[in-house]
């Protein structure tokens, strides 16, 4: 049966017999089983005080370092699941279209052993000279890892003023929600 407040502090004076004054505290009997329930709700809200402020003796002060050396190897170790190097970078005029297209091929190299054979994508963003961000894309339909091999990047611009790029590339998840590999960061220049 559900414990309304309001019902406890209005049936709570009407049970009071008696009230007297011993060893400097208030006594007074009342209904048992609403003395429970006030008893036990007492109990857990200064249980509740007790565990969230004093931690039974634990001193939440204490915070662990690093070694440099390891955080670094922790760090690298997320996220260089999988590590990429550039293998060739190419801006060039379509044939048989008046857009450009930006090629990027980078090898890759599997560190973590559970990854191979599953779905990843990738993403490639790339950039003006001054930095600011032209295009982003994605592998499409993803790829299917493999113990090392290459990935394409490749997107096309219309725009014809475009002439140099500078890119970044990594590796995700199949729903680009974690970063799985290093940044390649690469440029080119519209061939001619």
């Amino acid at each position: 049966m559900p414990v309304n407040i309001k019902d406890i502090t209005n049936v709570l004076p009407r049970n009071i017999h008696t009230t007297y004054y011993k060893c400097g505290r208030l006594a007074f009997t009342t209904n048992s089983k609403i003395a429970t329930v006030i008893i036990t709700i007492t109990l857990i809200i200064s249980l509740s005080v007790v565990i969230n402020n004093e931690n039974f003796g634990i001193n939440n002060d204490v915070y662990a370092q690093f070694p440099q050396a390891q955080q670094r190897n922790d760090t690298s170790s997320s996220q260089d699941k999988i590590t990429i190097q550039l293998n060739s970078i190419k801006f060039a005029p379509l044939t048989n279209s008046d857009n450009n297209q930006l090629k990027v091929l980078a090898d890759y190299k599997t560190n973590d052993p559970a990854l191979v054979n599953t779905h990843m994508d990738g993403v490639m963003k790339v950039y003006n000279p001054e930095g600011t961000l032209l295009k982003t894309s994605t592998i499409q339909k993803g790829f299917v890892l493999g113990e090392s091999g290459v990935i394409q990047f490749a997107t096309s611009f219309a725009d014809q003023t475009i002439r140099d790029v500078n890119t970044e590339v990594a590796l995700t998840d199949a729903f680009h929600a974690e970063k799985i590999s290093n940044t390649l960061k690469s440029s080119a220049s519209l061939e001619k």
